[in-house]
């Protein structure tokens, strides 16, 4: 007769001795979740480790930078073969097409970024994707704490604004390169982002960390190693720099806070969709005189807060 093993479902725990199903019969550390008994014939899959999560984080990182790089050297050639001479960097940088290929590019790397993601978190589809990163809501935080939550962020943002260090950066050159590059980049920023950085950061990250050195040191290192990637992005802004790092503490803490990875997706993306939507909305004009501020500051104006301003 073969011995019996009970795990939880959603976070993998082996509990020996099994809880008694007259208390409830769930694992003390998640939400009330049936246990489920497998014989130890049958194969168990381990979550996964620190180890792994920095392998995700760094292949996350390296596709977002690596491929736009390939998609550049390649529209970069067929230019080349068209005009047949090479063109300089000032010409590549004001071509539109260009930039138009290379933020597009963002695309196919989020999506391979959410393969390699789906290969770890469900050990090749031994478990399940969405449960095993609590894709839940929070019994205390819903869509309207997340929008909530989300204004509030853009709150002290506009503050960082007035009253931070600020100089043109890389990004802000890119959103003055037309209307639809900023729709390319609002699409992205709303469409893919939020739960493709979501998922590296406080899903596989985040959890591989906390499992190993506990919910202290992953917040620690999530909220560092997002903030981290953004630097070079927004260099030269200490008040979007501010901002990011802010957006990255609150939604590791909210990780923290409910154990859940829906919440943490569902702020992130009212946060970006916000600005998303200024950007659309705000007119070239203000965007080329003042790109780091434009579309904060049409938020502004839209909630009828424009005489509160500094």
């Amino acid at each position: 007769m073969s011995s019996i093993i009970t795990y939880c479902p959603t976070c993998g725990l082996v509990l020996d001795p099994a809880p008694d199903p007259a208390h409830g019969g769930v694992c003390p550390q998640c939400s009330p979740v049936p246990l489920v008994p497998h014989s130890v014939s049958e194969e168990q899959a381990p979550l996964w480790g620190v180890g792994t999560g920095f392998f995700v984080w760094i292949a996350s990182v390296a596709l977002t930078i690596g491929l736009p790089i390939v998609f550049a050297v390649a529209y970069v050639v067929v230019r080349m073969l068209q005009t047949g001479q090479p063109p300089s960097l000032p010409t590549m940088m004001e071509d539109r097409g260009f930039i138009l290929v290379t933020v597009g590019s963002t695309l196919p790397a989020h999506l391979l970024i959410l393969l390699i993601c789906w290969l770890v978190v469900t050990s090749r589809g031994r478990r399940p994707f969405w449960r095993t990163l609590g894709w839940e809501w929070y019994p205390q935080f819903k869509w309207v704490h997340a929008v909530g939550l989300a204004f509030l962020m853009l709150g002290v943002a506009i503050v960082f604004q007035k009253l931070l260090p600020h100089r043109e950066t890389d990004f802000e050159k890119i959103l003055m390169r037309g209307y639809s590059v900023r729709v390319m980049i609002a699409v992205l920023a709303v469409m893919t982002a939020p739960l493709v950085e979501e998922i590296v950061y406080r899903g596989v990250l985040y959890g591989g960390i906390e499992r190993a050195h506990g919910k202290s040191a992953a917040v620690v290192v999530a909220t560092f190693l997002f903030a981290l990637v953004h630097v070079q992005q927004y260099w030269g802004s200490v008040a979007t720099l501010a901002t990011i790092f802010l957006l990255s503490l609150v939604l590791t803490m909210l990780r923290a806070w409910t154990g859940k990875l829906l919440p943490c997706v569902a702020t992130h993306l009212v946060f970006n969709g916000i600005q998303a939507a200024g950007l659309l909305l705000t007119p070239d004009k203000a965007i080329n005189s003042q790109p780091d501020q434009a579309a904060l500051m049409l938020i502004w104006r839209i909630l009828g807060l424009e005489g509160m301003g500094p």
